[in-house]
Parts: structure tokens; C-alpha cells; sequence
């Protein structure tokens, strides 16, 4: 039986920009980094807002899916990759977390865990 917190995660295909409302997004690298004992999942990503009414601004995001329980073991029905991931729900940790990757990207400060 699967735990609350454990879940399928796709991974995204990089600099394939997706298309929004005012703008797009696009994941620019995805890597892991070793936490107590563990490795967690992020994504670095880039958002254009293209019409607004303050005009063209971006910024630069960082998703973490969680820690990995087994890395690109199998594909979708639209053939992309999924890990199986647990999330990070301990504040503690998050707040470790977000140190950490703040000191590796320094002005990625919208870093956001998957809830």
C-alpha cells in the first residue's frame, strides 16, 4: 500500500517552454542533492511574464518534489518519465532544504516544495 506522502513525479522535459497566460515557463536543470541520508528532487525553472500591466518582468523558480524512492522507473501513457517521490513535509527540513539550495542557485528565493 502506498504512503500518504509518496507519489508519482514527471519530469519535465527541459527548455521546452510551456505556454501561459501573459508569458511562459520553462525548466532549465534538474538535479539532486544528498540530505540526511537521502537524495532530493529539484527542478530550476524560468518564467517570462510577457504582457502585463507593469510590463515584461521573469523570475527564476526551484520545485522540489520530494526525496527519491526509485529514480525514472517507468513512463506515462505520453511516454514521459516518472520517479516515484516522497515529499518533504517536515518544516525543518524544508527550511534545511532551502538553505542549502539558496547557497547553490544565490537569487533563486522562490523555492517551492510539492504539496
Amino acid at each position: 500500500m502506498r504512503q500518504p506522502n509518496m507519489s508519482d513525479y514527471t519530469h519535465p522535459e527541459l527548455n521546452k517552454r510551456v505556454e501561459f497566460f501573459g508569458g511562459g515557463y520553462s525548466f532549465i536543470e534538474e538535479g539532486k542533492i544528498a540530505f540526511r541520508g537521502k537524495e532530493v528532487l529539484y527542478s530550476v525553472g524560468v518564467a517570462n511574464i510577457e504582457s502585463s500591466c507593469c510590463g515584461p518582468r521573469g523570475c527564476a523558480f526551484i520545485k522540489i518534489p520530494g526525496t527519491i524512492l526509485s529514480w525514472k522507473k517507468r513512463m506515462d501513457e505520453q511516454g514521459q518519465v516518472l520517479s516515484e517521490v516522497e515529499r518533504i513535509v517536515d518544516e525543518e527540513s524544508q527550511r534545511e532544504i532551502r538553505k542549502i539550495l539558496e547557497a547553490k542557485f544565490p537569487g533563486f528565493y522562490q523555492i517551492e516544495f510539492s504539496e
